[in-house]
């Protein structure tokens, strides 16, 4: 059964955008509202509602100025921070994360700026804000404009501010895996009115673009129902976090099995709860632990991305993306990035010992989800 309630508000307000009789936003009035009201939801000056996140993750990229050439420092524990700057003919240099708490370490980034260094796009991952205090310092040093993606964690919080409005660009997804889900749908915040207008000039446009544009409008049916869940998103959220908490309570003095770390002043939002195997220094191999599980009934499967970082893939390392090695061997770069084993010495410990649950319907939800995920506390304790 389903976690997330879609009803008669949402089916009502897709009748008005059909009634209306234009589908399209370039006319419409529900992506204009969707994102002024996302937009003072968090607490940022402007929003724009587009098809997903990864065409606002390219857009924060282009905002930033990026050129041929030019590098964006990302994070290895998923690849779409590094696709995005892909997109835009952009080098991904990849900063380790913190093994505790699984994103940027900001000492990380700061030996990885060069004088070709733009922009950095920061992974909230899982549900988790990086230490924005040190990142925005960092930046500000060199001139570069901090993105969030923020696809994990809506909601979440840096010090009593939202994920997406501690850098200058956050970037939110709708993606039906997602708290906040609309099918597909994603969209920005910023600050700074010039990076909204390179955003809304390469995602949206009608006859004539003011330059070479993708379209990547949100359409009017999508931003209806956006409005609708908005008002509901914090309620799935809190669910997810209760149920994270009873995730953690579970192996609460386990030595080998380590949840993510959360450090005061930031609120975890729980997209994902995670967990790291440590068995091997407790004298507990991979193979018995996910052997045992199965026997109890609860299938476990560790390991993300097959393993390995980012810049392990071949749609980093090659890339395939647009022939001939580029951008990443294109002559605007004036060197080899470093894509090789023992970059990031963090994130090639943690990505094949990882142990990823969603946390979806939490505790107070259907009462099918509530007692199965009763079942994965049990099997877990």
């Amino acid at each position: 059964m389903p976690w997330r309630v879609f009803d008669d508000e949402d089916l009502s307000a897709v009748k008005e955008v059909l009634d209306s009789g234009d589908l399209c936003a370039i006319n419409g009035q529900q992506s204009v509202l969707f994102a002024e009201e996302f937009a003072a939801e968090f607490g940022a000056p402007h929003g724009l509602a587009l098809t997903n996140a990864m065409a606002g993750l390219h857009c924060g990229v282009a905002a930033a100025g990026v050129q041929p050439g030019d590098e964006v420092i990302v994070d290895p524990m998923v690849v779409f921070a590094a696709l995005g700057v892909l997109y835009h003919n952009g080098i991904p240099v990849f900063a380790d994360v913190d093994r505790e708490t699984h994103v940027m370490d900001p000492a990380s980034l700061r030996e990885r700026i060069t004088d070709r260094t733009r922009a950095v796009i920061v992974t909230n991952l899982w549900g988790l804000c990086a230490d924005y205090d040190e990142i925005n310092a960092i930046a500000r040093e060199h001139d570069l404009v901090v993105i969030e993606d923020c696809a994990h964690a809506i909601y979440a919080t840096y010090k009593d501010t939202y994920a997406g409005c501690n850098g200058d660009i956050g970037v939110y997804s709708f993606q039906m895996s997602k708290q906040m889900a609309l099918g597909d749908g994603g969209m920005v915040v910023c600050k700074d009115e010039d990076h909204l207008r390179i955003m809304t000039d390469l995602g949206t446009f009608g006859s004539l673009p003011t330059c070479i544009s993708w379209n990547y409008r949100i359409n009017e049916v999508v931003a209806a129902i956006g409005r609708v869940q908005l008002r509901r998103t914090r309620g799935y959220v809190d669910d997810c976090i209760a149920a994270a908490e009873l995730y953690s309570a579970a192996v609460d003095g386990c030595e080998w099995f380590v949840p993510q770390a959360v450090p005061e002043g930031r609120v975890n939002t729980y997209h994902i709860w995670t967990a790291i195997f440590e068995g091997d220094d407790h004298g507990i191999s991979q193979e018995d632990f996910t052997r045992v599980c199965e026997e109890e009934g609860f299938a476990v499967r560790l390991g993300y991305l097959d393993g390995k970082p980012a810049y392990q893939h071949p749609q980093i390392t090659e890339p395939v993306g647009y022939g001939k090695g580029c951008p990443v061997r294109c002559p605007h770069a004036t060197h080899e990035p470093p894509y090789h084993d023992g970059a990031c010495p963090n994130a090639e410990y943690l990505l094949p010992r990882i142990f990823l649950t969603s946390t979806a319907g939490g505790v107070a939800s259907h009462e099918p989800r509530a007692a199965q995920l009763r079942q994965i506390v049990d099997r877990l304790s």
